[in-house]
């Protein structure tokens, strides 16, 4: 019967690495100088039939007949239960059971001169209808110690799973994953690898070492700003609870101290620490599925990616989803430790029903709202846990160092930063820490707002002798002629040197920014060389000695172009520069890598390699959905003031509007209330914020909602301003409807109208 529990290869694996990783920790806290390890032994796909042995090994202390016996009897445990991360009894039988039908585990203690071998074999078993298993012994060398798991008689369906060519990978990946923490070493040269912390344990498969799957976060250095306070990219969560009394049999807690155990009747109950402990932290690239938190006990991962904390259960009992908002992609992650939690008996989920886990999602989640206007409309009050401050300083994607979010001076650039993640998990020493995915931010900022302003020149200390008509006591370096030593000892002009190509373009890097998606290899024709795409500020780029808007070199498979930002295809026409690079450099690498076909065939076939480039009507609307919740942000803190003077500006069909969205948001919203006190204004739409443009400017303007200039001017200036401000707005009310229809030309004005319109909002 327990053959017949459905577990996975590697969940059956996980079952023998738990008892040997157990034995292991407690080995090396006995013996320092231990070199822990574990090794397992799985048939290649070639090779495997049923007759193929998978093994599982250690180096730790080993286990007497005693000892042994008791471990391997199903339904006890040789060991306490409290403080472990497997348990042999029933699931060391249910694991090799599942795996095939014959076991043999031999052991041995340091100092022994024999083995100790129990052989399971469960057709025998049924056969003579009895559990005994009668001990055997073969001599070792007295230094040689550990215990060896090998099963063989392979069921059918782990045949028929191994001889799949990705099974061996495929297994290591998921224990990886599982025993991240276990693997990972805390001195690590991975950003936060101190904050993450880890056991250093050593796990083989095939004599290969299993990677753990380390979290790509961003370093605990890094900050935004949010509501005039700095919040970490990644931040430690300890919550130390008060002790209670574990019965170290079952497991099963107690408040206070018990003379026997209730559950087991055992008398062995000892008092425990019980700890919430762990970390949250930001993930360098945002993805629809590949973020969450990872809930572990004992450093096993019981659950990986989990999003339950992402929501909110209602007072009614329902489930909101509250994360991710934009875009349908998140970044938060995290690792919190339950080592006090109960779980499952196959170990992939905690009881979720149990105080102990109802008590973490209070603590580390909170129970209120995410979103801190409707917890405060709901309560009265913000939602102040860990992981509401991380949900509201990095709830958005947009690109830069505001949000640390990688861009290209466009747009973000989520598939880039994710191929960047990829690496980092190959262990490329480039991508270990975060300054690739740091530079991609700062560098959208610089390639968007274009370069800081130059240093002031240094004082002048002699300007004062100019000024007095003394400027020749100045200068230490000139005779009572006037002449400087350098006039002096000159009897010839220098010849100037020609500049080389290669000093040329050293210049131009120099002063250059490369757009942070490029940098990487591109099919074009039959070549596959590396682009680099830079923008330069402050030097003229030219050929022949004359003057152009772009400069290409190709040179060993790389290909070098340098844009100038001020050329009037950007400047005046709004081009983006990867456009105006590959247009103007298309000629030349059609020629140089022999590309049949038209041009524009060509630049399409670069830019189809560049998914985050493309812009569709969901882009568009996720903008427009970001740029008007800024908007409300700011607007509540204003209308709170004043209620009655914003909402008598609205017109009944933004009036309308609003109420409806609340309604559609909070089904039990006291909307009366809201328009008193102005929480309305959380739901207003875009054209209900147009309304207060041009109904009532100086409400809005002048810093108020928007930067934009308006008391001051004169009459017709100040018409043509709401004008201006109004058409963009006129805009944003397109982009939210979302319409699908709109050719890419309108979807890319569009975009930039946000660009525009950020611009112009002042932050909350």
């Amino acid at each position: 019967m327990i053959a017949e529990v459905d577990l996975q290869l590697h969940q059956c694996l996980g079952e023998l690495i738990d008892n040997a990783l157990d034995e292991l920790v407690e080995a090396s806290a006995e013996k320092p100088t231990l070199e822990p390890r574990i090794d397992i032994s799985l048939p290649t796909s070639s090779a495997v039939t049923k007759s193929s042995e998978i093994s599982v090994g250690d180096n730790g202390r080993g286990m007497s007949p005693e000892q042994l016996q008791d471990a391997l009897s199903a339904g006890t445990s040789g060991k306490q239960r409290f403080g472990s991360l497997g348990l042999f009894g029933m699931g060391f039988n249910i694991a090799t059971a599942r795996l095939g039908t014959m076991t043999e585990v031999r052991t041995g203690r340091e100092g022994d001169g024999q083995w100790v071998i129990a052989a399971i074999d469960i057709p025998a078993m049924q056969r003579q209808s009895t559990y005994e298993v009668p001990l055997r012994y073969e001599d070792k060398a007295r230094e040689e110690h550990g215990t060896l798991v090998t099963v063989t008689r392979l069921r059918e369906d782990m045949v028929t799973r191994l001889r799949s060519t990705r099974a061996i990978k495929e297994t290591m990946g998921h224990l990886g994953r599982i025993y991240t923490y276990m693997l990972r070493d805390p001195q690590g040269d991975h950003s936060g690898a101190e904050l993450m912390r880890g056991a250093n344990q050593r796990l083989y498969v095939n004599r290969r070492p299993v990677s753990p799957h380390l979290p790509c976060i961003w370093d605990p250095s890094r900050s935004v700003t949010y509501k005039g306070g700095e919040v970490t990219a990644a931040t430690d969560i300890d919550f130390r609870l008060t002790n209670a009394f574990a019965c170290m049999n079952c497991g099963r807690w107690y408040t206070s101290a018990y003379d026997k155990c209730v559950e087991c009747e055992s008398v062995d109950i000892e008092e425990r620490e019980r700890r919430i402990w762990g970390w949250l932290g930001i993930q360098r690239y945002a993805d629809k599925s590949d973020f969450g938190l990872t809930f572990l006990r004992h450093g096993r991962a019981i659950t990986y990616q989990d999003k339950s904390l992402f929501g909110w259960e209602t007072p009614d009992g329902d489930f909101e989803l509250e994360y991710p908002i934009e875009l349908g992609m998140g970044r938060i992650v995290g690792e919190i430790h339950l080592d006090h939690a109960p779980v499952n008996v196959r170990k992939n989920n905690f009881d979720t029903s149990s105080q102990e886990w109802r008590f973490m999602v209070e603590k580390v989640r909170g129970p209120e709202p995410l979103r801190p206007q409707y917890a405060k409309r709901l309560v009265g009050h913000e939602n102040i846990s860990p992981m509401s401050r991380f949900f509201n300083a990095y709830r958005e994607n947009k690109p830069g160092l505001r949000y640390l979010v990688p861009g290209n001076g466009e747009s973000s650039i989520h598939e880039a930063a994710k191929s960047w993640g990829v690496k980092f998990r190959n262990g490329d020493p480039e991508y270990l820490t975060d300054e690739k995915w740091y530079e991609a931010a700062a560098d959208h900022d610089r390639i968007k707002n274009g370069p800081p302003p130059p240093p002031p020149l240094p004082d002048d200390d002699d300007g004062w002798l100019d000024e007095e008509g003394l400027s020749h006591l100045g200068n230490d370096d000139q005779d009572s002629s006037g002449a400087s030593g350098e006039e002096r000892e000159a009897d010839e002009p220098e010849p100037i040197k020609p500049e080389t190509e290669e000093e040329r373009f050293a210049r131009y890097q120099a002063a250059a920014t490369l757009l942070p998606d490029t940098d990487r290899e591109v099919r074009i024709g039959n070549s596959q060389p590396v682009l680099r795409v830079y923008v330069t500020s402050g030097v003229e780029l030219t050929r022949d000695g004359q003057k152009q808007p772009y400069a290409i070199r190709i040179v060993a498979g790389e290909i070098e172009i340098y844009v100038d930002r001020g050329t009037t295809l950007i400047a005046h026409y709004g081009w983006s520069p990867m456009n105006v690079a590959l247009v103007c450099a298309a000629p030349q690498l059609k020629n140089v890598y022999s590309v049949d076909g038209p041009i524009d065939q060509l630049v399409t076939s670069i830019l189809e390699q560049f998914p985050d480039r493309r812009v569709d009507a969901a882009a568009v609307r996720a903008r427009a959905d970001s740029l008007l919740d800024d908007m409300r942000e700011r607007l509540a803190e204003l209308v709170s003031k004043d209620s009655s003077t914003y909402w008598s500006t609205l017109s009944s069909e933004s009036r309308r509007a609003a109420e409806v969205n609340a309604v559609s948001i909070a089904p039990d919203v006291n909307w009366s209330g809201a328009v008193v006190n102005g929480e309305f204004a959380r739901f207003l739409s875009a054209q209900g914020i147009h309304d207060l443009v041009t109904n009532s400017p100086r409400l809005v303007l002048d810093g108020a909602l928007f930067r934009t200039t308006y008391a001051s001017l004169g009459e017709d200036t100040q018409a043509d301003q709401v004008a201006r401000l109004g058409a963009l707005l006129a805009d944003l009310r397109r982009m939210a409807a979302g319409s699908p229809a709109l050719q890419t030309l309108e979807l890319g004005r569009l975009l930039l109208t946000a660009d525009l319109l950020d611009a112009e909002i002042v932050s909350a």
